[in-house]
């Protein structure tokens, strides 16, 4: 082009006759070639660069895919491992109870007892004892794992609050637990107190609230034999205000043996029922009670933690004089430390949100009330202290509160008995409800800026992924459906559900997880290489192009549940525990995330060559094949 100008100079120094006006004429057309030839390099830049621009664009976002679920992971596995309640560091408390102890109470925990497993057990002295107590079904909340089951147990905070592991760790791992227990206020009430069991209870109670114990390190048949035999002499010397045992090889079976439809969970049963046979005969019910309940149940696969009906129903059978026999609704799992406390007349655990099942106890209307005053104010102070933890520090309840608390007692004063236990009860539940309504708000509004930021990502992702769709958008889309329904049905093949009770093997979780998306995305690759064989396209940067589309796709399906469940809990763990489902959605995408973004990085590659290997094959097969020749006469046939 500069030769070109040059020589155009030269024929205007050269040609004098020639006119200004065509000197510029011409030179404007050499410059204006120039520009066009430019544009021209340009415009084959752009193309390029638009070729392989869906091709980067995918590989860029896999990658990110991939690596943000690994960090994602690694980030809310601290979040769980380190969840700490809201109310720690807080200190509550405790009140001055004026009630009468009537009597002392035996406490006896089966570990792994279900309320809906006792229609398929043999439970003679169970159901004796059931028939001649009070009996009722225990409702208990997720996450319902042992740990943190067994310590809203005996604290009466649900497991947001009460600080226990939202998964059972091993022993090493524990600490104690820094909110009041059923123990503390036993011994402030001057009672003696006993556990007798599994050995992590010694890490989770402190030693100073207990007078006597006596722990296992090991679970099954031979464990309870050895805490039985240690605890039938304390309930004969009747010295012990409040005795815990807990029974485990039922909780063992279950979970090593088969599930609770298995042989070794009904002999299980058959042994912790004699247990309870001789546990009765030692406990002097005509002057305390005898608790029987469980912590969680099973699925029918030996799954625990979830939501299921069978995990979160637990029996429960108190016996005693001074317990009204009958069929009672169904009770919360934060009612029952409230209700010990009551009968060793303690006041209740400064953390309790539960209520005492007066219905089942006898008490006269003057003691019910001083119980129901005395949960009141505990009720209050927490409510408070949980406004100024999650709220700010300069939230107070409603004046009405302790407006109405103040009320109560004078109505009490006033011997107006059961106008101040109405109003008690009534205040007490408008603390609960303060507490309620904070928490709802302060999520609720948590949550509406998160679905805008979850709102801005799926539409950018969206769009991004409709501007790059190629000519095969359809063939991507079917294999994408069937790569996410191949890997469901390969679930529920292996007898999964969807929830968390099914995730109790986190070190096979992974591996489990890694398969069947391999599998999955495997199949799905197949069937992308045979559509795009059955339409001979033989542009390699197309057939990238359409691999790179596909694992894109499945890559974002298998990541929809981390936006659902950064919408609903945020990017980790926090203040407040999230609702089970999200949380197992959660975690199985984060491994189906990474797994998927892997393979779909490296799977067009070979969906690429395949198909130029097929083309290029089908090509010399062509060549190689003899044409018939040309009819001389068309036509004419002999």
């Amino acid at each position: 082009m500069v030769a070109a100008q040059e020589y155009m100079l030269h024929f205007f120094n050269k040609s004098p006759k020639l006119g200004r006006r065509h000197q510029n004429l011409l030179f404007e057309g050499a410059t204006n070639c120039w520009q066009l030839q430019f544009l021209r390099k340009t415009g084959i830049i752009c193309r390029i660069m638009k070729k392989y621009l869906s091709i980067g664009l995918s590989i860029f976002m896999l990658i990110s895919a991939a690596i943000g679920a690994i960090f994602w992971a690694q980030a809310f596995y601290e979040s769980i491992k380190n969840y700490q309640s809201p109310l720690v560091d807080t200190e509550l408390l405790p009140q001055v109870s004026p009630l009468p102890k009537m009597g002392n109470v035996v406490v006896v925990l089966v570990g792994g007892l279900g309320y809906d497993a006792l229609e398929s057990l043999n439970l003679p002295a169970f159901q004796q004892l059931a028939q001649v107590g009070a009996n009722a079904v225990i409702q208990s909340s997720a996450p319902s794992y042992s740990q943190i089951a067994q310590i809203t147990l005996v604290t009466g905070a649900s497991p947001e609050t009460n600080g226990a592991p939202l998964f059972d760790k091993s022993l090493e791992d524990l600490s104690p637990i820094e909110i009041d227990t059923i123990f503390t206020r036993a011994r402030q009430s001057q009672h003696k107190t006993a556990i007798l069991g599994p050995a992590h209870w010694r890490r989770l109670i402190p030693g100073n609230y207990l007078d006597e114990t006596f722990f296992v390190d090991t679970s099954g048949p031979e464990a309870d034999q050895a805490i039985v035999e240690a605890a039938l002499p304390i309930l004969k010397d009747n010295n012990t205000g409040l005795v815990f045992i807990h029974l485990t090889q039922l909780d063992f079976a279950a979970k090593h043996q088969g599930g609770p439809s298995g042989n070794a969970y009904r002999l299980a049963a058959g042994n912790i029922d004699a247990y309870l046979s001789q546990i009765s005969r030692a406990t002097d019910t005509n002057r305390g009670a005898l608790i029987i309940l469980g912590d969680h149940g099973y699925t029918a696969s030996g799954g625990y933690g979830g939501t299921e009906l069978e995990i979160v129903r637990q029996p429960l059978v108190i016996v005693g004089q001074n317990i009204i026999p009958g069929s009672y609704s169904d009770v919360s799992h934060i009612d029952i430390a409230p209700t010990i406390s009551a009968l060793l007349g303690a006041v209740p655990p400064t953390a309790t949100q539960g209520r005492i099942l007066f219905e089942m106890l006898r008490l006269n209307e003057q003691n019910q009330t001083i119980a129901q005053l005395t949960l009141t104010q505990q009720r209050i102070a927490l409510a408070q202290a949980y406004l100024t933890k999650i709220k700010n520090p300069t939230t107070s309840l409603p004046d009405t509160l302790s407006t109405d608390l103040a009320r109560a007692q004078t109505a009490f004063a006033q011997n107006n008995i059961s106008g101040a236990f109405q109003l008690a009860r009534l205040t007490q539940e408008a603390a609960d409800s303060q507490m309620i309504i904070t928490r709802y708000n302060r999520i609720r509004s948590e949550q509406v800026s998160r679905l805008l930021v979850v709102g801005a990502i799926l539409s950018i992702w969206f769009i991004v992924m409709w501007r790059q769709r190629g000519p095969y958008l359809g063939l991507i889309i079917v294999a994408a459906i069937a790569t996410i329904g191949l890997y469901h049905t390969l679930y529920r093949i292996q007898g999964y559900s969807y929830s968390i009770s099914d995730l109790n093997n986190f070190a096979e979780l992974p591996f489990d997880i890694a398969r069947r998306t391999a599998v999955s995305m495997l199949a799905g690759g197949g069937l992308i290489l045979i559509l795009l064989m059955l339409v001979n396209e033989e542009n390699w940067v197309t057939l990238l192009a359409a691999g790179y589309g596909f694992g894109v796709l499945v890559t974002f399906v298998f990541a929809l549940p981390l936006f659902w469940a950064f919408w609903q809990n945020g990017f980790i763990i926090t203040w407040y525990l999230p609702a089970v489902n999200p949380v197992f959605w959660q975690i199985t995408a984060f491994f189906e995330v990474m797994i998927a973004a892997i393979l779909g990085f490296l799977l067009p590659w070979p969906i690429m060559f395949l198909n130029l290997l097929v083309n290029l094959v089908r090509h010399r097969l062509d060549e190689t094949t003899p044409r018939p020749e040309p009819d001389a006469l068309p036509g004419l046939h002999l």
